[in-house]
Order: C-alpha cells, then sequence, then structure tokens
C-alpha cells in the first residue's frame, strides 16, 4: 500500500543515513536513489552531528536493530532486508552469513493481523532463502509476530487463598506475571501503542515451567500453570520487543481520527497519549519516538494534518525536540489507491536529538496531482528547501512551515497579529442542522428577523427564523448568505436538544456575539481563502469562521 519510493526513500535516509555517518562510502551511497546528503549546517552543529558520526562509527551490521511496529505485508521489512544486505556486503560479509545475521540480528516486526504477520514472515524468509539456498532448513525464525492477547488466562490473584500443599510460589515472579496478563488483556485494541517498561523476564519462564513441572495438588492450579507455560513466553517475548529501543524505527501507521475509535481505544489513546489523541497516526509519531535510540532515526509517512493544525501542538513541541532530518511534503493523491483532496501526507525523517539551529531540507512535492509526478519532482530536485527548525517557533502555534520567507519571518518577529485588533471565535453547533436550519426561499420571507440587534447594538431576538452564516463556496467581498436557523424563543429549542440518554447535543458557544457585524470566511477550502463582510443581523457556526472587531472591521477584512 505505501509507494515504493517512499518506503526506499524512508529506509535509505534513516537505517542508510545511520550506517553512512559512522562508515562514508560512496559506492553505497549511489546505490540509494533516494538519498538526501545533509544540509550545509553551522559549525556548532556540525561539531554536534560529527560526535553522533563517531558514536555510529563504532557500530558493526550485527548491532543495527531495525523496528516496524505497523509492519503489515513487510514492504518495509523487505527493504530495509536489501539495504542490510548491501551494508554487509560492503563489510566482506558473505551473502549466506549475512542473510542469516539479518534474520537474527536486525530485523523486527508487529502488527494487530495475524494474516499480515504471516505474510510479513513469509516475505522475509523468501527474502532470506534468495541469498542462502539453505535458510529454510536452518530453524531460524525471524522476530515478526502478531500482538497476542492475553485474554482467557487467568491471574494469580484468582487463587488467593487456595492450598498448593507443598508447593512454594516465589511472589516476585507471580507479581510479573499477572503483570502481563493485565497489560496485554484485549492487546489487538492497541497493538503496538501499548506502552512496556523495561523489566527483566529472563527468569520468569523458566521458573512457570519449574512449577508446571512440579506439579500441584490444586487441579486447577495445575491447569493453569500448563496454560502459563505455553503462552507465557508470547507475552513475555512481545513485551520484550515493545519495551526495547531500537537505532531504526520506519513505519506507515494506521490513520484514524478520534471519532472512529471504539470506547477502549479511544480511553487507552486519552489516557496515555493526551498530547496526540486527536488521531492514531500522531499517536505512532509519538510512541516511535519513545521506541527510538538516542541519535536513532525514526521514519514515517503520516497526514501532514501534524504539521499545521492548533489540535497538534503540544505533539508538535516534542517532535521538534528532535532534528527533522529531512522531508517529502506529498500532499494530496500520494497513493494511487486514494483518490481526492481527504488524504493529504508527509513522509519525514527525525534524528532523536535536538538542535535547534539544525538545518533540514524539504521536498514540496505538493503539487504534482499523481503518485508519480510526485516521485519525478523529487528526484528532479525541484521545489527543495533548507529551513533551521528554530524559525518554525517565530510563528504562533510553531507550524512547521519551511517555506516562509525571512522576510515573513521578520514580519512575524517586528509585526502585530490580526487577534491584537480583533475577536475570532467559533458560534453555534445545532448537532442536527437539517431539523433547525432551512434555506431561507424555503421560509416566509415575514418569518425571518434580519434586525435582531440595531446599530446601537441593541438586542431584540423576537422572531422565528434567523440569517445563518454556515460557510459555503469560495466568493469574495459578500455574500453566501443562503441559511436561515430556528432561533424562536432565543435558540430555546436548540438549547435543549439531547440525545436519547438525555445528554445534550448542541453546542452554544460564544453567544455575546451572535448577530454582529463581522467578517467571514470558510472553514475548508482547497485554495486560498475568500473573506466576506456580514452586517449585524447573522448567527454563525464553525464552519462560517467569522471575525469581529469595533473600530478597525472594514479595513481588516480589505487587508485579508
Amino acid at each position: 500500500f505505501t509507494p515504493d519510493w517512499i518506503v526506499r526513500y524512508m529506509v535509505e535516509n534513516s537505517l542508510g543515513r545511520l550506517w553512512i555517518e559512522g562508515h562514508p562510502n560512496e559506492a553505497l551511497k549511489e546505490q540509494w536513489k533516494y538519498y538526501l546528503d545533509e544540509a550545509e549546517q553551522e559549525e556548532s552543529v556540525q561539531k554536534q552531528l560529527n560526535q553522533i558520526y563517531a558514536e555510529h562509527s563504532k557500530l558493526d551490521p550485527e548491532d543495527l536493530t531495525c523496528l516496524d511496529p505497523c509492519c503489515g505485508s513487510g514492504h518495509i521489512l523487505v527493504y530495509m532486508f536489501d539495504v542490510l544486505m548491501q551494508i554487509y556486503q560492503s563489510r566482506g560479509y558473505r551473502d549466506r552469513d549475512a542473510a542469516i545475521s539479518i534474520v537474527e540480528h536486525n530485523l523486527y516486526g508487529l502488527d494487530i493481523d495475524d494474516r499480515a504477520a504471516q505474510l510479513a514472515y513469509f516475505a522475509v524468509m523468501m527474502k532470506a532463502r534468495q541469498y542462502d539456498r539453505r535458510f529454510l532448513s536452518r530453524g531460524i525464525q525471524p522476530h515478526i509476530y502478531a500482538i497476542e492477547e492475553s485474554n482467557g488466562l487467568s491471574t494469580w490473584k484468582a487463587f488467593s487463598g487456595s492450598d498448593f500443599g507443598q508447593l512454594a510460589l516465589d511472589q516476585t515472579y507471580i507479581a510479573q506475571a499477572d503483570e502481563l496478563i493485565d497489560l496485554f488483556h484485549d492487546a489487538k485494541e492497541y497493538g503496538s501503542i501499548l506502552k512496556v517498561e523495561p523489566t527483566d523476564y529472563d527468569n520468569l519462564q523458566d521458573y512457570l515451567e519449574e512449577i508446571r513441572q512440579k506439579g500441584s495438588e490444586n487441579i486447577l492450579f495445575a491447569a493453569w500453570a500448563d496454560e502459563m507455560a505455553d503462552k507465557m513466553p508470547k507475552l513475555i517475548r512481545q513485551a520484550k520487543l515493545l519495551s526495547r529501543k531500537y537505532d531504526v524505527v520506519v513505519t506507515n501507521p494506521p490513520y484514524m481520527g478520534s471519532g472512529g475509535m471504539n470506547a477502549k481505544l479511544s480511553k487507552y489513546v486519552k489516557d496515555n497519549y493526551p498530547d496526540s489523541k486527536s488521531d492514531l497516526f500522531a499517536v505512532f509519531i509519538e510512541q516511535c519516538g519513545a521506541m527510538t535510540k538516542p541519535n536513532g532515526y525514526q521514519a514515517m509517512i503520516t497526514q501532514h494534518a501534524w504539521m499545521f493544525l492548533s489540535s497538534y501542538e503540544k505533539l508538535r513541541e516534542k517532535i521538534l525536540q528532535k532534528m527533522i532530518v529531512n522531508m517529502a511534503h506529498l500532499g494530496p493523491r500520494a497513493f494511487e489507491e486514494i483518490g481526492g483532496e481527504v488524504v493529504q501526507t508527509t513522509s519525514f525523517v527525525l534524528r532523536n536529538e535536538l538542535s535547534n539551529e539544525y538545518q533540514g531540507e524539504y521536498c514540496r512535492l505538493i503539487e504534482p496531482t499523481t503518485q508519480q509526478g510526485k516521485e519525478d519532482m523529487f528526484l528532479s530536485v525541484q521545489n527543495r528547501y533548507v529551513s533551521k527548525q528554530e524559525n518554525f517557533a517565530k510563528i504562533p502555534g510553531s507550524p512547521v512551515a519551511y517555506w516562509v520567507s525571512k522576510n515573513l519571518l521578520e514580519d512575524f518577529r517586528k509585526g502585530k497579529m490580526l487577534t491584537n485588533f480583533a475577536d475570532s471565535v467559533q458560534g453555534l453547533a445545532t448537532a442536527d442542522n437539517n431539523r433547525f436550519l432551512r434555506e431561507w426561499f424555503e421560509v416566509s420571507i415575514n418569518k425571518i428577523k434580519f434586525d435582531a440587534r440595531d446599530s446601537n447594538d441593541a438586542f431584540n431576538s423576537k422572531g422565528k427564523w434567523f440569517p445563518y452564516n454556515k460557510g459555503g463556496l469560495y466568493r469574495r467581498w459578500y455574500g453566501n448568505n443562503d441559511y436561515v436557523v430556528n432561533w424562536e424563543k432565543n435558540g430555546n429549542e436548540i438549547k435543549n436538544f439531547k440525545d436519547a440518554k438525555g445528554k445534550l447535543r448542541s453546542r452554544l458557544q460564544n453567544t455575546s456575539y451572535y448577530f454582529r457585524e463581522s467578517f467571514s470566511w470558510s472553514l475548508v477550502s482547497s485554495g486560498e481563502s475568500a473573506f466576506r463582510y456580514k452586517p449585524i443581523g447573522n448567527i454563525f457556526d464553525v464552519a462560517g469562521m467569522s471575525f469581529f472587531s469595533s473600530t478597525h472591521l472594514l479595513y481588516l477584512g480589505a487587508l485579508c
């Protein structure tokens, strides 16, 4: 599903980069078509990078640990295998020995879907077989697993107070086993976003096998010990994988807004990832960062909303504690399988180390409307920008606006914001527009009240239907006056609109601004915004974005 060239871009600029930094090799680098050289850095930053390179020079190929925590059918793992093979070959390894070492030491993959993990397992086995004809008979197993659940396993607490005869129990190991059972209950709901603390489980498996062999007069406990000895090794294995840190983490995570999450997933995300809870892709950005070693690399393709939206501002602060090495900002239509403008993506590489003065390279690939067009633009070295991370903080909200000019950054430093002169607020959310809204021609003109607030700000809301601003098509200066809203008795019916359980559905926000003169623009737009004057008398909603000013309104509207 991930475009092949994006997979290559991510792997070459993370795994490939980490190796090349410590082991310069032009012949090896020339094999990587999508590799981007480091942007030119200031002396202080380069000195910091040289220290990182020195640490990487101590690594041998067997030391490199590479994880895809959402591995699917193994597309990224397979290309990681290819790059690792090139690295081993550059160090003089025979193909057979390299293939064995890659499977034993380098590659790790997890997924919640059993079939996907089986496909990834098969793909890596076949890749190893490509370089070692006897590989399938060697009994070597890839570290690629589907997340296992502990559902159905009873904890030790279920047997508290039971008589075990001569069998003495070690409470430390029993507590460890109970923790794993609790941790991995419903684990397929959460997958690789489960937070697992590093723990020494090396002796737990041996202990459980020991008490199983000793047996017990308690038949239920004996059956439990048998089951624990069978299933606990799988839980221990995935706990180790989820708690360790990796040199390189590369993935295309799932995209799912909070509205699509079930109750369990939603609660877990809100409790454990409050800064990225809006979407699973953002949760995975945070989790993949936590799974990456210091000075290691994290490479992902995600929706690009995290770069700009205020709901991801705290997540951006965390991301900007690392170096954005480079980015392929793809925008819409990066995937042939997904049409339209809905999924807008960016692929990026982070080094898990901070330097505010670091300059990353950004490839702006928004304009091409096909997957092939974006790849061609990337390879043609068009629309490339170099930007310091510290510049992002000069703009309110710290958006990753890598294309912004020095002049505009200076404007933000010296100038004033629109918010210094006007208020911009959200308005009414009816929760059922079909019920409460009409187009103006659907009701009698005599029942529409246009003057709920007069020029002296006096208020009179007697009437039923009132003009309603809900955005609309691209139109400048004036217009899109299409809707009226039922605001009879000060919106009494909307104010008391509840669901079947009695929970209030509507949201009346910033009511003191209702019916006031404003300028408005539409929340959703595929191009630039168009600003429209709204005279006294309108209620506005969320899509009908509005700003208000008692002294500068017309000037500010014209300026916008």
